[in-house]
Parts: structure tokens; C-alpha cells; sequence
């Protein structure tokens, strides 16, 4: 079974998030962004891809975008945890993955994750740029020094249509996916359904009442029939539907503290991380 689409939110401007966390368990989830895992203490069994791993304090671990991943800690494991945005270093993990996503003993990643916390709690001139490029000089250093091999270009192709339907979701139509991606209707629609979980027409909708959930709540005072055009529904009977298949209340009653959460259906977007796990 596939995993569910984590939709990591950076802070403006941010394109690295680091946090530590006590218990961490999550459910099996994938995301665009790459992700170094560390255990600090206590043991965590992890799995990326097909790779299962019982790991200990100082063991850590790259997980190139749009690998499927898991993390169980036991009881009083510590887990430090750095989500970075592609666009740092994607010319080299858009088409290289680490052999083994374990990374050897001889990278600093206890030493990573101390420089990133410093920066980020002294916030001097250019820090956000100084936490870049110590990122990208880390996953340079580490895949240059370590077995890698070449990606395969579905997840590219997913990953560029994904964008491709995210900024034109109000006018994008099957037929357009279809004809982007250069395969057969049936071949998109099977390709599509195993990458993400669900179909093209599901996706999609998603995106859209996602959309129309924010412009309800921009305190614009539009009409429920003014967000369907805007978000692409072919009538506001249609729209009404599909929003409270999603969210689980009409446009009209959406509450005014609503946040757009699909926690409880795969393949969308959603936090992956139990309630047990506690971020310090």
C-alpha cells in the first residue's frame, strides 16, 4: 500500500526545517523535500524504500525526496529530524540516490545539526543563507564520497506534473495531464493512481477545496459560487459536494478557525506524526 503525501509548510522564506524529536513515530509517508534522520538516543527501527533499519544512537540516514519512510522509536528515543526544500540540492537528488540511505560514521551529522540550531537561534545577517549552503555543502560531501545511483524518471515526471497541476489546478483537465505526460490515458491513469494513491480526478479536487477553503477564509467575503468559478468547479452544485466530501462542512459553515486537514484519508496531504511524538 502507498504511502500518504506529507505537504511540509516551511516558515516564509525558509527552505530548512530542523526539529527534535522524543517518541517520534510516524506512519509510512513520502514528501518532495530530502530528509537527514539522526537518533540521538534510545533505539528506532526506520525504514526508507525497500530498507528496513534497527538503528541506535549516533546511526542516521538520507532519504532523497519522494521515498517512502517510516520511523518507530522506542519509548524515550530522541530523534533529530532536518526537512530541507529541494531546490537546494535537487540538481544532484533529482538524479542520483544514495545505494544505502544509512550514512556512514565518517559525515558529521551530530556536528550538521548543532551548526543549523546555532544559526538559526543567533539569526544574524544572511543566516538562512548560511543554513543553505551548509545543507548543500553536506549532501555534496556525502554523495560524492558515497555509493549512489542514477533515479528513476517516473518520480521525475511525477514530481514536475504535481507542480504543473498545483499552479494551474482551476483550469487543468485529464485531458492536459494526459497530454503533458506523454502516455496513453490508461498508462497515466495506473502511473498516476501507484505514485500518488489516488486518481488524477481525486488529486485534483483536493487541491481545489484546499484552495477554496483558503479563499473562504481570507475575509474577501466571497460568494460560495464566486470560489467554485475560481477554483475551477463546473457548478456551485458540484463544488458543494466535493467540499464537504473533503472537509466535512458546506462552504457556508466552514468555521472561521478551519485548517485544511486530510489526516484522516491516504494520499493526501496530511502530518504523518503520532500524537505520542513530542517535539521539543
Amino acid at each position: 500500500m502507498l504511502g500518504n503525501f506529507e505537504k511540509r509548510r516551511f516558515e516564509e522564506g525558509k527552505k530548512v526545517w530542523c526539529g527534535s524529536y522524543k517518541n517520534l513515530v510516524n506512519v509510512l509517508h513520502w514528501h518532495f523535500e530530502n530528509e537527514i534522520i539522526m537518533v540521538k538516543s534510545g533505539k528506532a527501527k526506520i525504514k526508507i524504500g525497500d530498507m528496513l533499519f534497527q538503528a541506535a544512537a549516533g546511526d542516521s540516514f538520507f532519504c532523497v525526496g519522494e521515498k517512502l519512510h517510516y520511523i518507530m522509536s522506542e519509548d524515550g528515543a530522541e530523534t533529530d529530524i532536518m526537512i530541507f526544500d529541494e531546490s537546494i540540492c535537487g540538481d544532484i537528488t533529482d538524479l542520483f540516490s544514495l545505494t544505502s540511505p544509512k550514512i556512514s560514521n565518517e559525515f558529521d551529522t551530530f556536528g550538521l545539526f548543532g551548526e543549523i540550531r546555532a544559526l538559526e537561534y543567533q539569526k544574524s545577517e544572511f543566516y538562512r543563507e548560511q543554513i543553505e549552503n551548509r545543507t548543500r555543502g553536506f549532501v555534496i560531501d556525502l554523495f560524492s564520497r558515497s555509493p549512489h545511483e542514477q533515479r528513476d524518471n517516473k518520480s521525475r515526471f511525477y514530481k514536475n506534473l504535481i507542480w504543473k497541476i498545483n499552479e494551474e489546478f482551476a483550469y487543468i483537465t485529464f485531458a492536459d495531464a494526459v497530454k503533458y505526460s506523454g502516455y496513453s490515458p490508461s498508462h497515466f491513469s495506473k502511473l498516476f493512481k501507484e505514485l500518488s494513491g489516488m486518481s488524477f480526478t481525486e488529486y485534483l479536487n483536493t487541491i481545489k477545496v484546499e484552495h477554496a477553503a483558503e479563499m473562504l477564509k481570507s475575509g474577501q467575503n466571497l460568494t460560495a459560487t464566486a470560489v467554485s468559478l475560481k477554483c475551477g468547479f463546473s457548478t456551485v452544485r458540484n463544488f458543494n459536494k466535493v467540499f464537504k466530501e473533503i472537509t466535512g462542512f458546506s462552504p457556508k459553515n466552514l468555521p472561521k478557525d478551519y485548517r485544511v486537514d486530510y489526516s484522516a484519508k491516504e494520499g493526501d496531504f496530511f502530518d504523518p506524526t503520532d500524537k505520542r511524538s513530542i517535539l521539543a
